[in-house]
């Protein structure tokens, strides 16, 4: 019997195919690093704009053009040692602003003295934008979500449909998560939870209702955002690096210059 659940969301009326996505996630190739054309509709002007990058307290100019990264990409990822193969998760904060959360090859996350939890968008005031575009965007990470650094930590796997009834947990993570420190994971997906069971370092019971009903395709990107030593929020990316949305996540209104 599954345990999941599903409230109801003040916005759920609204057609979520015409949504668009939130977050994003990069494989790095460094010069002239290509993006999902999803990007592209929350840039004001597709063919030349420029947005901002933000790891916690530093802040990067990204001139974007010719549907890649292009001045200020290179010293982006000079300052923050990303590699080529790295892979970073982009959240629009709007106002063409995006937080980041940098992974390495080996799917863990990379700490800078300036990486800050993420920001709860909530708390972000947008009364000094002038002349700003509203969008509608989706995401399964609400806009008050704060990133816990302390308890437990970031991480994505791909989903392989050979092994379709389990998910392996990456080696670096088993002493945050194990059968005996988390017997159980709550994992957030929007407006619905759902209760894991954690047993020889996969992720078992439940996790096969979790697969159908978000539709889960080979080679698509989970990631685990910790809300707390037992609560993940979890987003899932297609092969291009778009979020998948769902009726049950979240709805909240980003920003971007006119």
């Amino acid at each position: 019997m599954s345990e999941t659940s599903c409230t109801t969301a003040p916005d759920l009326h609204l057609a979520y195919n015409n949504l668009a996505a939130c977050c994003f996630l990069l494989k790095c190739i460094h010069r002239g690093q290509i993006f999902p054309s999803q990007f592209e509709l929350l840039l004001a002007q597709p063919r030349s704009s420029t947005i901002i990058l933000r790891i916690g307290l530093q802040q990067w100019p990204i001139m974007v053009t010719n549907h890649s990264f292009g001045d200020g990409w290179d010293d982006f990822c000079e300052h923050n040692s990303i590699k080529r193969h790295d892979t970073i998760l982009l959240r629009h904060a709007g106002g063409l602003m995006f937080d980041v959360i940098h992974f390495s090859e080996l799917q863990t996350q990379v700490y800078m003295p300036w990486t800050a939890p993420l920001p709860n968008l909530l708390q972000t005031s947008y009364s000094t934008l002038q002349d700003t575009r509203q969008h509608h965007v989706a995401s399964s990470m609400h806009p008050d979500l704060c990133q816990n650094l302390s308890e437990s930590v970031c991480f994505y796997q791909n989903f392989h449909s050979a092994t379709p009834n389990t998910l392996q947990i990456p080696r670096f993570v088993d002493h945050f998560i194990n059968r005996e420190r988390t017997p159980t994971l709550l994992i957030k997906t929007g407006h619905r939870t759902t209760q894991i069971g954690v047993k020889h370092g996969r992720l078992q019971r439940n996790w096969r209702t979790f697969i159908l009903d978000h539709q889960l395709q080979h080679n698509e990107v989970l990631v685990f955002i910790p809300e707390s030593e037992t609560v993940f929020t979890v987003l899932i990316f297609d092969d291009t690096g778009v979020e998948k949305i769902f009726p049950w996540y979240h709805t909240f209104n980003g920003y971007s210059d006119a």
